[in-house]
């Protein structure tokens, strides 16, 4: 396992390409008009699965991450650019990556929350440990279709 500073050299490089690539393909940065700054548009795609987290949101945060590892698998599909395979080790982890820094977009785009609050907001024990749920839950449904074909 790398050293606790390289793995936090990494985190930081992920997020920088994450966003790098989170920028590739959208119109160029326009003034909010609420707030009369600058704001980036979101590609259509993630505001549907957006609005859907946040509909299943209302029923729970367990529903939320299931829509959202759903539609990111769908997603990374169409726009496989979108995963950091520079700094992952593998392509799950880029896409672990991917849809922590989607929820942190999702919560800045659902409550307005600014960057550092929603960073703060994944980083909560009881958040990790129902990604980590949601996670495993997801990775069950991926397996339980291809234990019933054998």
């Amino acid at each position: 396992m790398a050293s606790l500073n390289k793995q936090q050299k990494r985190a930081k490089r992920a997020k920088a390409k994450a966003k790098q690539i989170r920028m590739v393909g959208r119109k160029p940065m326009n003034l909010d008009d609420d707030l009369g700054h600058l704001a980036e548009p979101i590609p259509e795609y993630t505001l549907a699965m957006f609005s859907k987290m946040r509909d299943a949101e209302a029923i729970s945060r367990s529903e939320m991450l299931s829509i959202l590892l759903t539609e990111l698998a769908f997603i990374i599909v169409d726009h496989p650019e979108l995963l950091d395979m520079e700094n992952a080790e593998d392509e799950g982890m880029a896409a672990t990556h991917l849809a922590a820094d989607m929820l942190i977009d999702y919560r800045m785009w659902a409550d307005g929350m600014d960057r550092e609050t929603a960073q703060a907001w994944l980083s909560e024990p009881q958040f990790i440990t129902d990604f980590s749920a949601a996670l495993d839950a997801y990775r069950e449904s991926l397996e339980a279709p291809e234990e019933k074909t054998e």
